[in-house]
């Protein structure tokens, strides 16, 4: 059995009835008031009324680890005095807390690893997510669930990525073909590295690879923009603010906002990011066609949340009704996964309304249908000569993964 598996083993999932849970259960509203790093008195008050309530203590679990907020339900349970919260419920919250947060310092020394080689061989890299993520937003890696490490790098880097990870015992899920690839239709939709003994997983992001941007991002001159963040006491290259909050808008709505966290990453950088330069995001978001994206995630961070916003800000959020509906329906269902789209059809409408303009997001929904990910690749190894096959087989596989997925729910 591999090392991390050994020490960390997957869980299986709970069976529990999440249609049980709305936005208006006392379930959902706990979630709610502990996605953040720190609550004012009256959230604290807000909290120890309903815990004190009758509550499905296994749904709670289930959902706060579904939505990647166990570590914060910790930390805001234990900062209320409440004898509501039966004991073995307490020490279920406390050692799984425990794993994730020996999680995260396993994969923040990995990430240190990671970089320091990169380094040695003038890689241009910036970590995303993760460690990084966790100590900008949160103030540590130990508050924030992630399972895997993500870094972004310029494409032209790939084949010194390659031989780079390859030195540090992880192994490709792609030959070595797809990574020194040019061609676009011969570039995949990802590149993923797991490493040989421990399973740790890594991927790796270029501007080719970040499909979810209409307009490829220009990773040279967001590494040139780029700041410091202190991880575990190490400075390590991160984001500039802007640029990662574009990043974590863009990353939510390819998944369809499914879980919780994703929103209060949004609300906490903010929060932490008191210089943020608005004017400098807006425009850099119109240029690269996400300015819905972007209104959408501060939209929900506001409305679920309560961030607070410029004026400026929310006249923009406020005058797209595409945004004001969308919000509504995340935020009635944000908990339980209910809004995302199963069905060819609805998953097919959401990505054409993420772009402002009818022509642009059918223009972005049909290089998405039609670029290969990862799944295409690994379902018919097509030489690279031949690559361009691909943009008729993902559509086939899509309408096999979702088209009948649909038809079996109705």
């Amino acid at each position: 059995m591999p090392l991390l598996a050994f020490c960390f083993p997957k869980k299986e999932p709970r069976q529990v009835l999440t249609e049980r849970t709305n936005e208006n259960s006392a379930e959902a509203q706990v979630l709610v008031v502990c996605a953040r790093k720190q609550m004012d008195a009256e959230e604290r008050n807000r909290l120890s009324e309903l815990v004190a309530q009758t509550l499905d203590w296994a749904l709670l679990l289930h959902l706060a680890n579904e939505n990647g907020l166990l570590p914060l339900l910790q930390k805001n349970l234990s900062e209320i005095a409440c004898e509501g919260i039966p004991a073995d419920v307490l020490k279920q919250i406390s050692q799984e807390s425990r794993e994730n947060a020996l999680r995260g310092l396993f994969l923040s020394a990995e990430l240190f690893r990671i970089l320091d080689r990169f380094r040695e061989r003038n890689i241009q890299a910036i970590p995303y997510k993760g460690p990084v993520l966790a100590a900008r937003a949160y103030g540590s890696a130990t508050l924030r669930q992630f399972d895997d490490l993500d870094i972004v790098t310029p494409q032209k880097f790939m084949p010194a990525v390659f031989e780079t990870m390859e030195s540090l015992d992880y192994r490709a899920r792609l030959p070595c073909e797809r990574f020194v690839a040019k061609g676009s239709r011969a570039i995949p939709g990802e590149y993923v590295f797991v490493h040989r003994v421990n399973s740790a997983m890594v991927e790796v992001h270029t501007e080719w690879t970040l499909r979810h941007f209409p307009v490829r991002p220009d990773i040279e001159a967001m590494v040139r923009r780029s700041t410091v963040v202190s991880v575990d006491g190490k400075d390590v290259t991160a984001f500039a603010t802007e640029d990662e909050l574009l990043m974590l808008a863009v990353h939510g709505a390819k998944d369809f906002w499914a879980r919780l966290i994703w929103v209060a990453d949004i609300a906490e950088v903010i929060k932490q990011s008191p210089r943020l330069d608005w004017e400098k995001m807006v425009d850099e978001a119109r240029r690269l066609k996400v300015t819905r994206m972007l209104n959408l995630g501060l939209s929900l961070a506001r409305e679920i949340l309560g961030v607070g916003l410029p004026s400026e800000i929310v006249n923009q959020i406020e005058a797209d009704a595409v945004v004001e509906r969308l919000t509504r329906q995340l935020n009635r269902n944000l908990v339980r996964r209910g809004t995302v789209p199963t069905g060819v059809l609805g998953r097919s409408l959401y990505r054409i309304r993420m772009t402002e303009g009818v022509w642009d997001g059918v223009r972005y929904w049909a290089r998405l249908s039609t670029a290969p990910a990862e799944e295409d690749w690994a379902m018919s190894d097509i030489p690279s000569r031949l690559s361009g096959s691909y943009a008729i087989l993902r559509p086939l596989r899509l309408w096999k993964k979702y088209g009948q997925r649909a038809t079996r729910k109705r």
